[in-house]
């Protein structure tokens, strides 16, 4: 078992995600940067989507009962165990009776914290997703608190040297700079065309306002306003909705399942993990993308993913 012995902000078993149940107004819920869920896991050689801890900005702190491997991905948020650095992207080996502390957030905002096997989590609907909403999957439908004990799965110790497995895929201090790949929605073209100039061109600040349902920015674009109302429609990750005041919305993996603002643009895939890694007062921008650009992106990172899982699949005599 993995005892909590503190939380941190927002701490939650999360896979990658609740789909196919949308249209019975069930949200996806899953991890924010479900790509960096992916990278832990295929470190320890666990399926894709194994259940593993979302934690928010640090402040968290954890007591192994049993010799177990772990790998954090996502955010740095300055691991220690017993005292000594634990290294992001990497598997290490929690023994019975050692702590691990994440506490503060060097970089990036989300980590997450895998481990061989996975995590015991409520299934629900074909995921352990947390829907913090709702109140199920998970640990109880709920965040972590003091004293929660996480059952493990199945934990294994390899045969091979799993430490060697090293990747700077998903390392927040590798993070792009580069704008945010925007898919046009309808409402782009019916704004004004300096508006336009604005969203595409222009800096956008990360508001307080923002969490996993969503990313508020704080400068508005006037001319939303002045775009129709549309019917309520099914909404993906990365959607930038325009609400009447101007101020875009980025839904996230607690959004509702429709919406009725109008749409901008869908921010692309590749990108989705960087903005579960940003934090009020960041700043990010946004760039006119096409699918095929995107798709292009997209294939080039998931051939780098099945690279890591070949090697660490080697480390851990699964091959």
């Amino acid at each position: 078992m993995l005892e909590c012995i503190t939380p941190g902000l927002l701490a939650t078993l999360q896979d990658t995600g609740r789909f196919g149940m949308q249209s019975f107004g069930v949200g996806t819920a899953g991890a924010m940067d479900v790509f960096a869920l992916r990278v832990a896991n295929a470190l320890l050689g666990n399926a894709d989507d194994a259940p593993a801890l979302e934690l928010t900005l640090g402040g968290a702190e954890f007591r192994a009962s049993e010799p177990a491997w772990y790998a954090l991905a996502g955010a740095d948020l300055g691991a220690s165990l017993d005292g000594v650095d634990v290294p992001m992207c990497a598997p290490f080996r929690m023994a019975a009776g050692q702590r691990l502390r994440l506490p503060s957030a060097r970089r990036g905002h989300r980590a997450v914290l895998a481990v061989s096997g996975g995590f015991d989590a409520a299934v629900v609907s074909g995921s352990s997703a947390t829907d913090l909403r709702a109140g199920f999957g998970g640990f109880g439908g709920r965040a972590l608190m003091r004293g929660d004990r996480l059952r493990l799965l199945c934990p294994r110790e390899p045969s091979g040297l799993p430490s060697r497995v090293f990747t700077s895929l998903a390392h927040p201090a590798l993070a792009s700079q580069a704008p945010l790949l925007l898919l046009p929605g309808p409402a782009l073209e019916q704004l004004s065309r300096e508006d336009r100039n604005r969203l595409l061109g222009e800096d956008f600040t990360v508001s307080r306002a923002s969490d996993r349902m969503g990313l508020r920015l704080e400068q508005a674009l006037a001319s939303a306003a002045a775009i129709p109302q549309v019917l309520s429609a099914s909404v993906a990750f990365g959607t930038l909705q325009l609400p009447p005041d101007g101020r875009g919305i980025i839904l996230a993996a607690d959004r509702q399942t429709t919406g009725g603002y109008p749409v901008a643009g869908v921010v692309a895939s590749i990108d989705h993990g960087r903005l579960a890694q940003l934090r009020p007062g960041d700043v990010l921008r946004f760039r006119l993308s096409e699918i095929g650009e995107a798709r292009a992106a997209w294939r080039a990172r998931e051939r780098q993913l099945s690279q890591l899982r070949i090697a660490a699949a080697a480390w851990w005599k699964e091959v």
